[in-house]
């Protein structure tokens, strides 16, 4: 965004991707151990596995946000154990073979998850899995920097999405009455 001193969450995704070796990448924002929608995500394959992880409640997002740590699945097709029952095939269908989710994370602040896909599958190497932790600590602090630090002109009212956050996003309120 012109003026933004912050990274877009669609060049957050891309080097995510690059320095992963993966095909694609989404950002799923939760509030407390609920989805709250989409961030971002880098194309068609990955917007459909994030639509699937909030629709169905489970998958790589929401396993590595409620559990606070990476979760892997080199091979949907033929996964060790199966922990996703409805997702997994549908994300087969999708495209994707392979995926890794990294909570986002700032101390005890959690704050969603980055989400990477592979079409073909296989693990991260050693120095991928590192490489997407420190992404995914970059993208939990620029999306606290966001809210935090009001900018002139970037930002809504206080409390409000950064404008940053919003564009390009999927989020979903939910209104209790």
């Amino acid at each position: 965004e012109k003026g933004s001193t912050f990274p877009s969450s669609a060049s957050l995704c891309a080097v995510a991707t690059d320095v992963s070796d993966t095909s694609g990448a989404g950002i799923m924002l939760n509030v407390g151990n609920e989805a709250s929608g989409t961030l971002y995500s880098s194309d068609p394959v990955s917007a459909q596995i994030e639509e699937l992880q909030f629709t169905l409640g489970e998958g790589p997002c929401i396993d590595a946000h409620n559990q606070g740590r990476p979760v892997l699945e080199p091979d949907l097709a033929d996964p060790e154990s199966a922990r996703w029952v409805t997702f997994t095939p549908q994300a087969v269908e999708a495209g994707a073979r392979a995926l890794f989710g990294f909570p986002l994370t700032v101390g005890a602040i959690r704050l969603g998850a980055l989400d990477l896909y592979r079409v073909r599958p296989g693990p991260l190497s050693g120095e991928h899995h590192a490489d997407s932790l420190v992404i995914a600590g970059l993208i939990a602090r620029t999306i606290l920097s966001m809210q935090a630090e009001p900018v002139l002109g970037v930002h809504g009212a206080q409390g409000a999405p950064a404008t940053q956050l919003e564009s390009g996003a999927n989020l979903r309120l939910v209104v209790h009455q």
